[in-house]
């Protein structure tokens, strides 16, 4: 189970206010204020305690709170007169999510007027219960001995560690969550986690790991299961120790890891099982959660609700054929464009159409990725979270978009997606990166008060921020000549947060820290298509052989010829390990054969 990683500091009691003229209206409803400067000062201003309800739209038991313990006559009075209640949509504020995330969907946490943590509470809470909690909360207070959680002694970085037995390390404790019956890296509940799938798909590769392997396809059949046979999709988890009990939600940021799992998993043995199901998640994905004109939406709720009417579950629903689910009608979809979630579209297509070869997949990728920078981006590289959104800037959305730019610039060939993710990874070291190392989840806040002052360190996102610098180090790079700071800033951040203590506090979501790792320790195997994209059917069906090679190491790149290589009459591919290049490779229907061949003897085997 995770645990927080909230700084915390002592706080002061506040004198109670005269209460007695309070009118108490038990009928009205909870009035939910904004995550805003204002609403911090109402509380500091009026001793009021604070509670912050971080939901999702999606999110079956954030309705059934919404509709038991937020209309309980006693809670709403309870709030009402002594609380200011915020309400956080976890999708639109990706900063109050990586702070509440560990305690799941609804989270509740209870804060002092002056915005320091009191206590956090998970998922559905029953109205008894929460009405008692809140009167102890509120009588705590009135006698000043409202308890504030001691901020925990920072951990030191792990200095001059080898990132090699870091990752080593860190891979054993993710090894000690898989569970061999049905697959998955979990306790009770089964995710189809991206990160732990692919990192076992890469370490097959590189080093050979029949066990990964196994881990890999075991995980990704038992998740087949969580795939909408009607409209396609992946539901999110499964319940229950097993993976019969889908929870009905369906998730981008799922939909886009399921793709891009199933598509490495089919270049890797040539399943075609593994195919179908990424064409089936990514039909859900373009169809139903998909405008043209603006991206891809964030979610489809696990039950129908209709105003009016009762609501339809999740199990029933998605029990019926097709005639009979529209019939009903359509679960809601949380229609906002964020860049995160479609920058991880972005590149899950493209990881399809590098797996399928059908141009649909990275035509939607590019105009996308073309919209994206038109309403999102910034003339600083950065991307905005919503297109309206004025205030922080997130690093989960400029990692996402970076690697989808650096999947455009690997799919289509052109290398200004390069410079466009060269910016966006200028404005990271320059407006996200703390000294001491690593990077922060957003932008400094002005405005933030208490505990949401000190800006936090995710370890999650820093392992993927470290994975986008260094694949961005080896696109600039190619042969080794080129200068970039990327590389060393993504090991600062894996080093600065590879304490045990650190890894060990994560639980089991390490997965994209591990890939992090990985990216960073890891060999390049530079490959050059040199011919011209455009003209010649040649060179496309080198470049498309070099994006179904199975390699993670791989950096492909069109070259002009006579650049970097020497002009031979037709296209060519070439390969280049840090200590030998390739003769030249000119028949698509060898590539793979002698690739696998050159890079098993001029790189280090386990």
């Amino acid at each position: 189970m995770l645990v927080a990683a909230a700084v915390l500091v002592a706080g002061c009691a506040h004198a109670p206010r005269d209460r007695t003229a309070a009118v108490v209206r038990s009928d009205a409803p909870i009035e939910w204020a904004p995550w805003a400067k204002a609403s911090f000062a109402q509380a500091a201003g009026e001793n009021r305690l604070i509670l912050v309800n971080v939901v999702a739209t999606w999110c079956h038991w954030c309705h059934v709170m919404e509709d038991t313990t937020y209309e309980d006559p006693e809670v709403v009075a309870l709030l009402r007169d002594h609380f200011v209640t915020i309400r956080v949509d976890s999708d639109a504020r990706p900063d109050v999510a990586e702070r509440y995330r560990d305690w799941g969907w609804p989270a509740t946490g209870v804060l002092s007027p002056a915005a320091q943590p009191v206590l956090e509470l998970r998922g559905y809470q029953q109205p008894r219960a929460f009405a008692k909690l809140l009167r102890e909360l509120v009588a705590d207070r009135d006698r000043g001995r409202l308890a504030h959680r001691e901020a925990p002694a920072p951990k030191a970085a792990a200095g001059d560690v080898a990132l090699d037995a870091i990752r080593e390390r860190t891979a054993a404790r993710l090894d000690r969550f898989y569970q061999p019956d049905g697959g998955a890296w979990a306790t009770q509940q089964r995710y189809p986690a991206p990160g732990p799938i692919e990192h076992a798909l890469i370490r097959a590769r590189i080093d050979g790991d029949a066990a990964s392997a196994k881990q890999a396809t075991t995980t990704l059949t038992s998740a087949l299961a969580l795939v909408d046979p009607v409209f396609g999709g992946m539901y999110q988890y499964s319940t229950d120790g097993d993976w019969k009990h889908p929870h009905f939600e369906k998730i981008t940021a799922i939909q886009a890891g399921a793709i891009r799992n199933y598509a490495l998993a089919y270049r890797y043995d040539g399943d075609a099982r593994w195919l179908g199901a990424a064409k089936d998640v990514a039909r859900f994905m373009t169809t139903i959660m998909y405008e043209p004109e603006r991206g891809f939406a964030t979610s489809q709720d696990a039950d129908l609700r209709v105003p009016g009417k009762p609501p339809v579950l999740g199990a029933q629903y998605y029990a019926k054929d097709n005639a009979g689910r529209r019939a009903l009608g359509i679960p809601r979809i949380d229609d906002n464009v964020y860049a995160d979630l479609n920058g991880m579209m972005i590149e899950a297509l493209c990881d399809l159409y590098a797996a399928s070869g059908e141009r649909e997949a990275i035509d939607i990728a590019v105009a996308t990725a073309q919209r994206i920078m038109q309403t999102h981006g910034t003339k600083t590289g950065a991307f905005r979270h919503g297109a309206a959104d004025t205030g922080l800037m997130y690093l989960r959305d400029q990692i996402a978009m970076g690697r989808a730019m650096l999947a455009l610039a690997r799919t289509t060939g052109d290398a200004t997606w390069i410079d466009h993710a060269d910016r966006t990874g200028a404005f990271m070291l320059a407006s996200l990166q703390d000294d001491a190392g690593g990077f922060f989840a957003h932008t400094a806040d002005p405005d933030a008060v208490g505990v949401f002052a000190l800006r936090r360190k995710p370890l999650e996102e820093n392992g993927t921020a470290a994975r986008f610098l260094a694949a961005l180090h080896r696109h600039l790079d190619g042969d080794g000549s080129q200068e970039t700071p990327y590389l060393a800033a993504a090991e600062r951040a894996l080093r600065s947060l590879g304490d045990p203590q650190t890894v060990e506090a994560e639980g089991q979501i390490i997965g994209h820290y591990l890939l992090g790792l990985r990216e960073v320790t890891m060999a390049t195997v530079d490959v050059t298509i040199v011919g011209d994209l455009g003209k010649a059917d040649a060179t496309a069906a080198l470049h498309a052989a070099a994006l179904r090679l199975p390699e993670p190491r791989a950096v492909i790149e069109i070259g002009r010829p006579g650049d970097r290589y020497p002009d031979i009459g037709k296209p060519a591919a070439y390969l280049c390990t840090p200590t030998a290049c390739s003769t030249p490779i000119t028949k698509p229907e060898n590539f793979a054969a002698i690739a696998d061949a050159f890079i098993r003897t001029s790189l280090p085997q386990p």
